[in-house]
């Protein structure tokens, strides 16, 4: 721009230096008239020049005057042109100037190159008046303007060939300026250096913006590959302000991406100020990388565990000014593997309580098996006594300690949660009133006990002897946590949601619950303890006192009622046991049922002979159950197992009112047995007995319901075992 406007004034001072010489030309001719006359009439003038006469002298002087004025007017006429046409020029390139300077201004406005050569090219159309303006990058035409015609659509002279300007910058070339002039114009050296300089100047703008644009492609390029990573990736400079963060830390954090620009942790998130400042200043002043093993980053939403690795943020230089931070977030991880510990020890223990109950199963069955043979052997010597016999006393010491024999054993099923279950609808609160006389002498005077019954509970499907167990193990267990005494109290409600959510393993869902509470005062227990509390054969009592079954027989019969057990308990604020169970579901209820420990007892009448088929594979039982049948007057044809009673059928089919049989044996099952039977013949009488149920797989949800057939539950009498064949036979 500056060489231009030099030109055009050392062209200004060139017109002004012809105006000078007309002005000196007109001044010459006034000085040779004055010359003339001083000449011709002076008294010094030479005497041979006095040759002409006045007039002659005279006509010469005016014919000199006349030339000096004709050449001087000739002289200002071409300098008047030469000014004229100066003038004009001056205007264009002064026109040109103001393009070039508007189109300097677009440069710095305007972002968009498209746009920057449009918008040229309307400014030099409409600012000189050029015919046609076309502006072509890579190729592509960005800007086409033309001169809009005003001769009402008469023909024009054509208009002269465009005239191409490189557009071009250190040498880099980006297109041309194509420039069209209307016939009448032209242009000079001047007005294309101006042009020129236009498209230097387009091309350092469009340089700038290609420059401009990958650098914004590279930001986004960055920011979409930051925003995909799921890890919390961070720049900070040097005084711990954020620069850029990406869309997952955002998103955690829930602060959109924009407001951590130039914030810190702690003004975004008061309280969080301590985290990473001290890796953030040792990165800072060392220059080197730094991981930290865990950190705790406290937000709105939560704590959130992150293992970070920071490095530090350097300039061109090398400097560093920052830190770059990228911390993946472990909490989740964390979580899954307290999870998954969780279920592996969840594992194990139900794996060993398993193991235990298969254990404490088959022990059960063969306790149940002697049992039945002492106890109905010792009844049947009872029998054969006199009256006062010496050896009486002694037998009904045996009995006794059988009886409490097959009490342990029943905790032992229940524990396995192979005792059957005689299920029957029943009202919890009924339940609970039914025991408050026998828990208020079980726990003692110092304890008071208290009952909060809600009366709008649903009815449960239970056996009712086993929910008085449960009751039973829980004051024992609530009086021992209360030596100096205390309150026990005993409440029932509807499962609150909530509470329902604690449970781990939902045995059912979409079934309503009633809960069962339990409340001490005592001692409490703490976590340790309340983690082990279920566990078989745990107790914190000193040795010879309790089984340390009471819980675990608590947890086996609930679970097999379909319930669940929850314990609140905290060192000196005592013990809150929940347990809830299912309401009843919709059958009629079976009140011909017998109860657990009912011994429906009688004196049955006399046999009339009828024949029995035993099958029991226990030795022992197989010759008491024969002996005592057989006293009173019964046909009996002993089998050991299913196939030897199956023998004895197909030799005589029709040939035995009663099939007795024990439901565990050898190779195919009572109940097995038993449905063979049956389908061969529906009319055949069937008695099963058993200690417990389904020998062949661990079910939780047995019961007696299940049991097609008459039961008889072992150990069992003399007198019972005479009363259920009677009832079997009529």
């Amino acid at each position: 721009m500056k060489p231009g406007r030099s030109r055009w004034r050392r062209e200004k001072s060139s017109e002004h230096q012809i105006i000078l010489l007309a002005v000196s030309a007109a001044l010459f001719a006034w000085l040779m008239r004055a010359a003339l006359d001083f000449y011709f009439y002076s008294e010094k003038t030479f005497p041979e020049v006095l040759l002409f006469d006045i007039p002659t002298r005279e006509l010469y002087s005016r014919v000199a005057i006349a030339t000096a004025f004709l050449l001087t007017g000739m002289i200002i006429s071409v300098a008047v042109r030469r000014l004229k046409k100066s003038e004009a020029r001056a205007q264009r390139l002064d026109k040109c100037v103001r393009s070039v300077r508007a189109i300097n201004q677009l440069i710095t406005r305007v972002n968009d190159r498209a746009t920057l050569c449009q918008r040229s090219c309307d400014e030099l159309v409409t600012g000189l008046g050029y015919h046609r303006v076309q502006t072509k990058l890579d190729g592509v035409t960005h800007g086409l303007t033309e001169l809009p015609r005003c001769d009402g659509g008469s023909e024009a002279a054509p208009p002269v060939a465009p005239v191409a300007i490189r557009i071009e910058c250190d040498g880099e070339e980006f297109g041309e300026l194509l420039v069209t002039l209307r016939p009448d114009q032209e242009w000079d050296d001047e007005e294309r250096a101006l042009l020129v300089e236009v498209a230097e100047d387009i091309a350092f703008s469009v340089r700038n913006m290609r420059t401009a644009e990958r650098l914004r492609q590279q930001r986004e390029e960055v920011q979409i590959i930051l925003d995909s990573v799921s890890a919390y990736i961070t720049y900070k400079d040097r005084s711990g302000r954020y620069i850029r963060v990406n869309r997952a830390l955002a998103d955690m954090a829930g602060i959109p991406q924009d407001d951590w620009v130039g914030k810190t942790l702690g003004e975004l998130v008061p309280g969080a100020e301590e985290f990473g400042a001290y890796a953030h200043d040792e990165v800072m002043s060392t220059g080197e990388a730094r991981r930290t093993a865990l950190e705790a980053l406290e937000i709105p939403l939560g704590t959130r565990w992150v293992q970070s690795d920071r490095i530090p943020y350097r300039d061109s230089t090398g400097a560093v000014i920052g830190v770059i931070a990228l911390s993946v977030d472990v909490t989740d991880r964390m979580e899954a593997e307290r999870a998954l510990a969780c279920k592996e020890e969840q594992l194990r223990q139900s794996q060993k309580m398993e193991a235990v109950g298969q254990l404490a199963g088959g022990i059960a069955h063969d306790f149940n098996n002697l049992l039945t043979a002492i106890s109905g052997y010792t009844e049947l010597a009872c029998g054969q006594l006199e009256p006062g016999a010496p050896a009486a006393e002694t037998l009904a010491s045996v009995s006794k300690a059988a009886r409490r024999a097959a009490a342990l054993t029943k905790q032992l099923l229940a524990f396995s949660r192979k005792q059957p279950l005689w299920l029957a609808e029943q009202d919890l609160n009924d339940v609970v009133d039914g025991m408050t006389d026998m828990l208020e002498r079980l726990i003692g005077e110092d304890i008071e006990l208290v009952t909060e019954l809600d009366e709008g509970i649903g009815r449960i499907d239970a056996d009712s002897s086993q929910i008085e167990q449960v009751l039973m193990n829980l004051a024992v267990n609530a009086r021992d946590a209360m030596p100096h005494g205390g309150r026990l109290t005993i409440g029932t409600s509807e499962v609150a949601p909530v509470e329902e959510s604690r449970r781990e393993d939902p045995m059912e869902s979409g079934r309503d619950y009633v809960c069962l509470r339990v409340t001490d005062t005592g001692i409490g227990m703490n976590v340790r303890t309340l983690s082990q509390i279920f566990e078989p054969f745990f107790t914190t009592k000193k040795p010879g006192v309790g089984t340390g079954l009471g819980l675990s027989v608590v947890v086996g019969i609930i679970e097999q009622h379909g319930g669940w057990v929850h314990v609140d308990s905290e060192p000196g604020r005592g013990t809150v046991f929940h347990i809830c169970l299912p309401t009843a579901a919709d059958r009629p209820a079976d009140d011909d049922s017998p109860r657990d420990g009912e011994e429906p007892v009688c004196e049955a009448p006399a046999s009339r002979g009828e024949r029995v088929l035993l099958v029991e594979d226990e030795d022992s039982v197989r010759a008491f159950a024969t002996r005592a049948l057989t006293e009173w007057g019964y046909d009996i044809v002993e089998a050991a197992s299913a196939e030897e009673a199956l023998a004895s059928l197909e030799e005589d089919p029709t040939g035995f009112d009663l099939i007795f049989s024990d439901i565990v044996l050898p190779g195919r099952s009572g109940t097995q047995l038993a449905e063979e039977i049956s389908a061969r013949n529906p009319d055949a009488r069937i008695l099963l007995t058993s200690g417990y149920l389904f020998p062949e797989g661990d079910r939780a949800d047995q019961s007696t319901s299940d049991i097609k057939f008459p039961l008889l539950k072992k150990p069992y009498s003399a007198g019972t075992l005479r009363s259920a064949i009677h009832e079997a036979l009529s």
